[in-house]
């Protein structure tokens, strides 16, 4: 399982780290780009060991990762899920 990302700012990659590893251990995988507004599109994606239903909604998804940009001057724009898709 890979995290690909466009943006390479060490305060996102820190931001996110935990929610990655968790989403990883899970059997997700996590990939994010930065526009140039400072929106952050968060896509998680569903490896061969996970439940592409199983993850938390959108919503609460948003709400972490809102949580995780506090202090960084980023903000979460999208969230997409394996559902989603």
């Amino acid at each position: 399982m890979t995290t690909e990302q466009t943006a390479t700012d060490p305060a996102l990659e820190a931001a996110f780290a935990d929610t990655v590893t968790v989403l990883a251990r899970d059997g997700y995988a996590a990939a994010w780009e930065l526009d140039g507004e400072g929106a952050v599109t968060f896509r998680v994606a569903a490896t061969a060991d996970a439940c592409a239903e199983c993850l938390v909604p959108a919503p609460v998804m948003q709400a972490i990762l809102d949580s995780a940009l506090e202090g960084t001057g980023y903000r979460i724009g999208r969230v997409e899920l394996p559902a989603d898709h």
